[in-house]
């Protein structure tokens, strides 16, 4: 298949499976006792940030591979995959205080995990910047690429955050009854299908813009 048939595949799938997803979210998980029905925002909280990090990880090795090989594809694969990856961390962004000021009172809390998911979201937001305005210049390219590596060891820090500083808010395990883990796990498929159909969808545009502006170079 060409890459726009995977793009329609997979657009197709994540319709699907999104539909399927919220249909057991609302449907068939039950409902928290503690936290009551915002709980149910866990099911695209969790797998966005789990996205988001894959997404930035992929960012981080195509950026290492431009630096070395300096091929400008490279460079397109880094900054596509920064962008939807960046897009899943906002939605991470966004989700959690709605969750927070419902099950706990309280909008945001300058806590370990979410001090360092807003470090990493205004790192790659410089890193988006630094892109916007040098436009296609190729040194700002090779900047913009060691910045997403740098950016990218957050990562790890908001991942282990809650077990080397402990939270207020978030708990260290979670556990899920069977419906539960069901739906956790269908939500799963359904946004890793829909970050794919994005990436490829942001791939795809980005190469058509590189090719608009080299024929725009190429004319006289």
């Amino acid at each position: 298949m060409n890459l726009r048939t995977w793009v329609r595949t997979l657009w197709g799938l994540a319709v699907v499976l999104n539909a399927a997803a919220l249909t057991m979210i609302f449907f068939y998980a039950p409902v928290e006792i503690q936290m009551g029905a915002v709980q149910k925002i866990f099911y695209y909280h969790v797998p966005s940030a789990i996205a988001g990090y894959v997404l930035l990880f992929l960012a981080f090795l195509f950026s290492i591979l431009y630096l070395w090989k300096d091929d400008p594809s490279y460079d397109l694969l880094a900054y596509t995959t920064a962008e939807v990856g960046f897009v899943f961390i906002t939605v991470v962004l966004v989700t959690g205080p709605i969750w927070g000021r419902s099950a706990w009172g309280k909008w945001w809390v300058w806590e370990p995990r979410l001090t360092s998911v807003l470090i990493l979201w205004l790192m790659y937001s410089a890193y988006f910047l630094l892109r916007l305005f040098s436009r296609h210049e190729a040194r700002a390219a090779r900047i913009a690429a060691v910045v997403a590596i740098i950016a990218f060891f957050d990562v790890p820090i908001v991942h282990k955050a809650i077990e080397w500083w402990g939270s207020i808010v978030h708990p260290k395990k979670v556990v899920l009854e069977p419906p539960m883990r069901q739906t956790f796990f269908v939500a799963m498929i359904a946004v890793f299908t829909l970050a794919a159909a994005l990436t490829l969808t942001r791939f795809m545009v980005g190469r058509a813009e590189e090719r608009r502006l080299a024929q725009r170079e190429a004319a006289p």
